[in-house]
C-alpha cells in the first residue's frame, strides 16, 4: 500500500519542492494521524527542514506506514519530544495543547480541522496560526466530498449489504453532507439530523429527510455521528437505538458515541474493531467509537488529501515568509499557489 500511495501523491511532492527555498532549515513538527499519506508528507518534508514527528494516537496510526518511515531512518518520537519546534502542523489542536500543558510557547500552526481551531481559539500559546479547514481546497474539498467514502471503505469491510439499509447521519455539516451523499449513492435510504436549522434546510435541499434525533436512532440501521461534539450518544438515549444497530463516528470528538457511558450494557468483543453492546436492545460500535474512516479504513482518497497536504506545505511557506498575528484562513494566494501546481 505504502508504495502506491507514494506514487499518488504527485501535488504534495510538487508543493515541497516549490516551497523548498523558503522552509529550508526551519524546524516543524508534524502531529496528524499517521496513515499512509501522512507519511509520505512526512518523508517529502524531511527532506527540506528539520522535521520531528509524533503519532495522534494510537488507534490512527497504520503500522505499514509507521515501518516505511522507519527504514527511512525518520524516528517517530512521543508528542512531548516535539514540543521545542518553531512551527507545527498540527491536528486538533492535539500538539499545541500539550506544548500549552508544558508552557511552551510557539511561534506558528498549521492546524488542519475545524475542531482543533475552535481549540486554538482558547489556548493562548502561539504567535499565529493559519486554518486549512477554512480553505475550500480542503474545507469543502475534502471534507464534503472526500471524507465520505472513508466511511464507506470502512462499512465494505464489515462484510454487509447497504443498500436498502436505513442509515441516519446525526450532523449535517460538510463531513455529514458528504457521509450523506456517500451512503445515498450505495444504496442507502440516507436521513439526517442537525441542531442547526439552517444546516436542516440545506439537507432537505439536497434531497434528504430531516428527523429528530430520537426518530433516528430508533429506526436506522446504521448511525453515523459527524457532529464534533461528545455525548451525541451515550447512556441517555442508548436503550432508544434500534436492535440490531451499527453505530459509527466520523467525527472530531473522541466520544461523539460515549462508549464510557454504556454502563448498563453487557460489553463483547465480536472482532477487535466491533464491540457488541447487550442490555436492554442490542447494538455495535465499530472502532470503540473512533473515526471508522482512519481506524479500519484507509482514510480519505488519496487524490484528495494530497491535495490537502500539497495546501499545509504551501500555508507552511506562507506562515514562514509573512508577518501576521492571531488565526486567519488559509489565504486565496495560498489555494491559487495549489491550483497553479
Amino acid at each position: 500500500m505504502m508504495e502506491w500511495i507514494n506514487e499518488k501523491m504527485v501535488l504534495t511532492k510538487k508543493a515541497c519542492r516549490y516551497a523548498e527555498d523558503s522552509l529550508k532549515n526551519i524546524e516543524a513538527s508534524l502531529c496528524f494521524p499517521l496513515e499512509y499519506k501522512t507519511a509520505v508528507l512526512a518523508y517529502e518534508l524531511s527532506k527540506i527542514l528539520k522535521l520531528k514527528i509524533c503519532r495522534f494516537d494510537d488507534v490512527t496510526t497504520k503500522p505499514e506506514a509507521e515501518k516505511w518511515l522507519m527504514e527511512r531512518k525518520i524516528e517517530i518520537l512521543e508528542k512531548e519530544d516535539c514540543l521545542t519546534s518553531a512551527y507545527y502542523l498540527d491536528c486538533v489542536a492535539s500538539l499545541t495543547g500539550v506544548a500549552k500543558k508544558r508552557g511552551i510557547f510557539v511561534d506558528g500552526v498549521i492546524e488542519l480541522t475545524r475542531s482543533g481551531v475552535k481549540r486554538l481559539e482558547k489556548l493562548d500559546n502561539y504567535r499565529r496560526a493559519i486554518s486549512v479547514d477554512d480553505s475550500v481546497i480542503k474545507g469543502l474539498g475534502e471534507n464534503r466530498f472526500g471524507t465520505g467514502w472513508g466511511l464507506i471503505d470502512a462499512l465494505f469491510r464489515l462484510n454487509i449489504y447497504l443498500p436498502g439499509k436505513k442509515a441516519f447521519v446525526i450532523g449535517f455539516g460538510r463531513v455529514g453532507e458528504g457521509c450523506c451523499d456517500a451512503l445515498s449513492r450505495t444504496g442507502c435510504i440516507v436521513r439526517t439530523f442537525d441542531v442547526d436549522e439552517m444546516r436542516c434546510a440545506i439537507a432537505e435541499y439536497s434531497g434528504f429527510e430531516v428527523v429528530g434525533l430520537e426518530e433516528g436512532l430508533n429506526t436506522s440501521d446504521i448511525i453515523v455521528t459527524a457532529t464534533g461534539v461528545n455525548g451525541v450518544i451515550s447512556g441517555k438515549n442508548a436503550r432508544i437505538i434500534k436492535e440490531g444497530a451499527i453505530l459509527c463516528n466520523m467525527g472530531a470528538g473522541r466520544y461523539e458515541i460515549d462508549v464510557r457511558d454504556f454502563g448498563g450494557y453487557r460489553r463483547t468483543e465480536i472482532t477487535p474493531f466491533i464491540m457488541k453492546y447487550s442490555g436492554e436492545n442490542t447494538f455495535y460500535v465499530i472502532a470503540d467509537g473512533n473515526p471508522v474512516n482512519l481506524t479500519i479504513g484507509n482514510g480519505t482518497a488519496v487524490e484528495i488529501m494530497d491535495r490537502t497536504f500539497a495546501l499545509a506545505v504551501l500555508s507552511l511557506k506562507y506562515l514562514v515568509e509573512r508577518e501576521f498575528s492571531g488565526i486567519i484562513p488559509t489565504p486565496d494566494e495560498v489555494e491559487k499557489e495549489l491550483l497553479s501546481l
